[in-house]
């Protein structure tokens, strides 16, 4: 089912923020704020379309790429922003950087090694079942981690104990600066879901209204006691790999993308249909722009953790 009219403007709100934030992070990135680099997800934004319709009692575990599954969720632009600069601030108290946990959220955090958040989402959905509960758990990867022993594991851990998990593979084509086809032996990742006995669906990742769709049927498939759903995102980022890193990728690729953004396609759905006029889009992109930037100053301006701090929070 389609969103509803306010639905459908919120989920395009949503969208518009993420890409705010993103266009903050990369400043600060260039400006040196950011240790390391920033690791964008603009192009990307098409996710929201699944993670905008999870409960507020649901999981979810996330890439390394990106912001939409904090913005989607919830989460609280200053907290994010001050913990990609280190600040005492931030949702790990600035000890973290991209690793971000955001429990009131259902954000459980991520590893610092590719895939190994999947096991995340299985002990968060046995706890799910254990309890009796009908919390569903989204757990995102890039078509890269898909060739990970981890990833195998918990898609079969996850299809023989029928687990409420919806996987979300976003592919974007590249891992680094290498093609897909370079370290996938198949075209479409959704294939893999026939090897586990689950559902395995590809879907344009730039178009927020299919994810949207599909999302649902797998969201209340897990809902229902009926076991996992593997959908993949064919997408594509428009940055670097990272912020720090040289573009290697063809211009005239990344051109053509960029005319399948998918906040562009969902504005002329939205503005084709009267859902939205030109005096939305500049409100609610000035108001993104605002919000971020004063989460960007909020960063700037807060404290550094103090050394002391280094060796609490090790463990719950």
């Amino acid at each position: 089912m389609a969103p509803t009219p306010t639905g459908q403007l919120e989920l395009y709100t949503l969208m518009v923020r993420s890409r705010a934030f993103e266009e903050a992070a990369i400043a600060l990135a260039a400006a040196g704020d950011i240790p390391g680099s920033w690791l964008s997800g603009v192009g990307q934004e098409g996710t929201l379309g699944a993670i905008s319709q999870l409960r507020p009692d649901d999981y979810l575990t996330y890439t390394h790429r990106g912001s939409y599954g904090f913005i989607g969720r919830g989460s609280d632009p200053k907290r994010l922003m001050a913990e990609l600069l280190g600040k005492r601030t931030g949702y790990s108290k600035g000890k973290g950087g991209r690793h971000i946990a955001d429990l009131e959220h259902g954000i459980l955090g991520k590893s610092g090694t590719i895939g190994a958040h999947a096991p995340l989402a299985i002990g968060a959905a046995t706890a799910v079942q254990i309890r009796g509960g009908d919390q569903v758990v989204m757990s995102l990867f890039g078509e890269g981690t898909s060739n990970r022993g981890t990833t195998h594991s918990s898609l079969v851990a996850a299809s023989v104990w029928r687990l409420p998990v919806v996987w979300l593979c976003e592919n974007n084509g590249y891992m680094g600066s290498v093609p897909a086809r370079a370290y996938t032996a198949v075209t479409d990742i959704a294939d893999m879901a026939a090897s586990y006995g689950m559902p395995g669906t590809v879907v344009d990742g730039n178009d927020v209204s299919a994810v949207h769709q599909a999302a649902e049927d797998a969201i209340d498939r897990a809902r229902a006691g009926q076991g996992p759903s593997l959908l993949e995102l064919k997408t594509f980022r428009m940055r670097a790999f990272g912020e720090s890193w040289p573009e290697l990728r063809d211009p005239a690729e990344i051109a053509a993308w960029q005319e399948r953004d998918p906040i562009l396609l969902y504005q002329r759905q939205l503005t084709a249909s009267d859902r939205l006029t030109v005096a939305d889009v500049e409100a609610i992109r000035a108001a993104a722009h605002a919000e971020m930037a004063a989460a960007a100053e909020f960063a700037r301006e807060s404290p550094f953790p103090d050394p002391a701090e280094a060796f609490e929070d090790l463990y719950a």
